[in-house]
């Protein structure tokens, strides 16, 4: 996106990114009469006593029920226990929420008959499923009409969660619901895990009106005190004045540059975790013997139709992208070699070897090789060590001494390639 597009208006984040799919927020509904406040709240005790009474009946067969299992226990000489996991061994709930068709209908019917209609007058959910049960259009649909109306929904259901917001007001709504939601779930894992986190959430542009906010669990927040010397609460500034500075839509956090190096740090990462050698660098050119045979650790799940070479190498954001998702998905990732595989490779290697094929990749050529290069400092760096004196602390001390001229190498470092 051009810079004049996304600087004609940058008053929110859908505004920033015009190419992207908007979250339209629901239009509140008119205010009720008091007529209408009134016949609610009948309607509401009448379904406050039914759901009483429905508790009340199901506690009535919950002690029934106790009392025939422990009949049950004792005719048949076993716990209690087994009898209960007999009853309940039988499930009816599903491990994956896919999306049914008869949702997919309803999605469907609610933009026929709700899309003119003003909020507070469209047709409840229930409703709309009565519509569609009593509808001769859904009967004995085609399988490609089932697939067409269940892919509708899906999309729909994408562009909810990945869709931007249409003004500042929502997003920063969204934002203090889900922070809340994340907050709750991060203090819950402390107290099952007894875990330490941090979470900082800072709005993106100057323009936005999202409250940037911390949250630190137990006493997490001493930790940037101690070790740092600054409260947590500059470290939130900074990263508040870092983020508004950056000025990035979607589509420029998405670049060919920016994901190179999100790529390129996530499969470093990845290396140090595996091998635990913080000084560790990635070679891409002699992978196999640098890195596999050196280490016992191998890159799996390398995307199909890329390429193996160093991520900056790599020229199409389609690309870049993919290998990025996957390495986010942990479908590419690093693995350890049993010692069998160890062997394996090594044996592999030798035979290669012997049969005269080029392991590694011969380094590059220095175009001055078996040029004498002189060194800084003069001719004067190469005379040899001086004789030792007794040492003035007023005078810098001299560096060591090397020779006026040195062989260059043939070899260049290829560290990163």
């Amino acid at each position: 996106m051009s810079a004049p597009l996304r600087e004609a208006n940058s008053s929110s984040w859908a505004a920033r990114n015009p190419t992207r799919s908007i979250i339209r927020p629901q239009t509140p509904p008119p205010q009720l009469t008091d007529a209408q406040k009134a016949s609610r709240k009948i309607k509401r005790d009448q379904r406050v006593e039914r759901t009483k009474r429905l508790h009340d009946a199901v506690a009535e067969y919950l002690d029934e029920q106790k009392t025939k299992i422990e009949a049950l226990s004792r005719a048949h000489h076993v716990t209690p226990k087994q009898v209960n996991d007999i009853i309940g061994s039988q499930t009816h709930y599903r491990t994956s929420h896919k999306s049914q068709l008869m949702h997919a209908l309803i999605h469907a019917k609610a933009k026929e008959v709700n899309a003119d209609l003003p909020a507070g007058s469209r047709y409840s959910m229930a409703e709309l499923r009565e519509m569609v049960v009593t509808d001769p259009n859904t009967k004995n649909l085609t399988q490609e009409r089932r697939e067409a109306y269940i892919t509708a929904l899906e999309e729909h259901r994408e562009r909810k969660v990945v869709g931007v917001w249409a003004h500042n007001l929502a997003a920063a709504r969204d934002v203090v619901s889900t922070t809340d939601r994340i907050v709750k779930e991060l203090d819950d894992l402390r107290v099952r895990t007894g875990v330490y986190g941090t979470l900082f959430i800072v709005r993106g542009h100057i323009n936005d009106t999202i409250q940037s906010t911390m949250h630190s669990t137990d006493n997490s927040e001493d930790f940037w005190e101690d070790v740092y010397e600054h409260p947590m609460a500059d470290f939130l500034r900074q990263y508040e004045q870092w983020a508004c500075t950056q000025n990035q839509n979607l589509n420029e956090r998405d670049s060919l540059g920016a994901v190179r190096k999100q790529v390129c740090k996530m499969i470093l990462r990845g290396l140090v975790a595996m091998t635990g050698k913080k000084d560790i660098t990635m070679n891409y050119s002699n992978y196999e013997t640098s890195i596999v045979e050196t280490y016992g650790v191998r890159l799996v799940g390398w995307p199909l139709g890329i390429k193996f070479v160093n991520p900056s190498n790599i020229g199409t954001v389609g690309d870049i992208r993919k290998l990025r998702d996957a390495l986010k998905a942990c479908t590419c990732y690093w693995a350890a070699l049993s010692s069998a595989e160890v062997k394996t490779h090594a044996s592999e290697l030798d035979a290669h070897r012997s049969a005269g094929e080029a392991i590694r990749k011969p380094r590059k050529k220095c175009s001055d090789a078996g040029v004498p290069r002189k060194r800084k400092g003069g001719p004067s760096a190469g005379l040899g060590p001086s004789k030792r004196g007794k040492k003035n602390p007023a005078q810098p001390q001299e560096g060591p001494k090397s020779s006026e001229f040195v062989e260059s190498s043939d070899e260049e470092g290829e560290a990163h390639e």
